[in-house]
């Protein structure tokens, strides 16, 4: 009985560890992945006028690969950006997070980096690392 439930513990542990290594290679592959057409849209606390002349930076520099429209969001609430991929040259990934640092630059007027490392890279900080290196790519706007 003692092999059995070893065998059974064994099984289990490698068929979920396979299951969520499944998920996260799958999640990788989506935020690297060309662009799939779909527009992003995101809200930021600016008046449509003040954005409508000059693009920021970050979406101005992919001109030619994305397509950005501008209107104002509804009840006064600012200004909404949606782009979409034009080729396949930027990534879903790539495109939220230029949305991203757009909106910090337009209502902050920088754009925050998370903080250094407190520690030495190990294999247990591994993930924490991975997660704030791609945190702006992926999740909703």
């Amino acid at each position: 009985m003692r092999l059995m439930t070893r065998a059974v513990l064994v099984t289990a542990v490698t068929a979920a560890l396979g299951g969520t290594t499944y998920r996260v290679v799958a999640r990788r592959r989506s935020a690297s992945a060309p662009s799939s057409g779909r527009r992003h849209v995101i809200t930021v606390q600016r008046p449509f006028d003040e954005i409508a002349e000059v693009l920021p930076e970050p979406l101005s520099a992919y001109h030619g690969a994305l397509d950005v429209q501008l209107r104002a969001a509804p009840a006064d609430r600012g200004t909404e950006i949606s782009a979409r991929a034009l080729n396949d040259t930027v990534s879903d990934g790539d495109i939220r997070r230029l949305l991203r640092e757009s909106r910090s630059l337009l209502e902050v007027g920088d754009v925050l980096q998370p903080g250094g490392p407190t520690s030495t890279p190990t294999a247990l900080n591994a993930p924490l690392r991975a997660a704030t290196r791609h945190g702006r790519e992926g999740g909703l706007l």
